[in-house]
Order: structure tokens, then sequence, then C-alpha cells
């Protein structure tokens, strides 16, 4: 295990260490673009599931970018090392530091008096951005081409401005327009399935 903690430090240091400071620099701007202060929930919502949710397309989707060079890729093919523990290891990196600017978020603007039940969005906030980062890995996952996955998860969310009702439990912003909060376990769900078949891919590949 040692070995896989070692190489995911090496990853953070190298290759992910840019994306955290771009999503801490996206919180810390987040002020200058949209209003923290006495928002009611369904605004409250707008400010997490508009804002807030583009989190998981800076975090997930580049999690396969090391393996985009050749060399690295055929040089952990022939340590014939499990990638599993190495992408679930990514995975829950993305995810400390995806529930902790959540966290910030929820905390900002409840100190600017903004009304909302805080468990309730902190949920479906997290499940909604775990699953539109999860698009973006996936689509990486099979390409091998971080950028692809990029334009599909910024496609899949800027389809949701004017086809929901297409997109049924999966659409994003059900918050802000419905005000129901039920659907937080679909996205968890297929989050979870675009997960495991992202790595299970990853893993077949890396057996070859």
């Amino acid at each position: 295990m040692e070995k896989f903690v070692s190489l995911e430090i090496s990853f953070v240091k190298k290759h992910y260490f840019k994306h955290i400071l771009l999503a801490l620099l996206f919180a810390i701007l987040s002020g200058a673009v949209v209003s923290f202060k006495n928002l009611n929930e369904l605004q409250s919502a707008r400010v997490m599931e508009m804002y807030v949710s583009i989190l998981g397309i800076i975090l997930f989707t580049p999690l396969f970018m090391p393996e985009q060079d050749r060399e690295i890729w055929r040089l952990e093919q022939s340590k014939k090392l499990s990638v599993v523990n190495l992408y679930i290891l990514r995975i829950l990196t993305a995810v400390i530091f995806l529930l902790a600017t959540v966290s910030i978020f929820i905390i900002i603007m409840r100190q600017n008096n903004c009304e909302f039940p805080v468990l309730k969005l902190w949920i479906f906030s997290v499940c909604e951005i775990l699953f539109l980062g999860s698009i973006g890995f996936f689509v990486s996952a099979v390409t091998n081409q971080v950028v692809l996955g990029y334009m599909a998860a910024i496609m899949y969310y800027m389809i949701n401005f004017g086809a929901t009702e297409y997109l049924k439990k999966l659409a994003l912003f059900q918050v802000m327009r419905l005000g129901k909060y039920d659907f937080w376990y679909y996205m968890l769900a297929v989050s979870v399935l675009l997960f495991a078949a992202g790595i299970s891919i990853r893993e077949i590949r890396s057996k070859k």
C-alpha cells in the first residue's frame, strides 16, 4: 500500500496540484461573480448548482492525465501494478477536496444570512458535482484524452440549460427549478457506476 500512497503523492505534486489551485482560486474569486448574501432557498441552490457544480469538472476529469504520456502508461503496465488501487486513491483525493470546498461554500452562505436546509443542500450538491465529474472521468478513461473528458462534461452541463426535461432524474439544476432534493441518490448511483466502469476499463487495458 505504501507504494500506491507514494505514487499518489507524486501524482498530486506533478500533475494534480495545479487543478487543486484552480479549485481554490475558483472558490476565492466566487464572491466577485455571485452574491452570497441574504439568499433564499432557491437562490442558494442556484449558486451551488450553476456555479459550484463546475468543481466536478475541474477535480475529476484530469485524474487520468499522467497516463496520456505513453512512457508513464508503459511503465505502469511493465510494473504490473493494479491500477484499481491507484485510481481509487486519486478519486478519494478529489472527493476530499470536493467535500472541503462544498462545505466552505455552505458555511460562507450561512454566515451571510442565506436561508436553506443545510444538510439537504450539502448532500445534493456533493452528489450533483460527483455526477458531473464522473462524466468527464469516464470519457477520459475510455478515450485516454482528458480534453475529450472536459468537452463531454461541459457539453452535458450546457445541455441542461435547455433540455432538462429529456434528462429526467439525471438533469442538473433540479433544486433551483423544482425545489426538490430527492434526485440525489440517482446521481450518486450513476456516479459510482461511471467511476467503477472507468476504472475497470483502465484495469483491462493495463493488462494488455
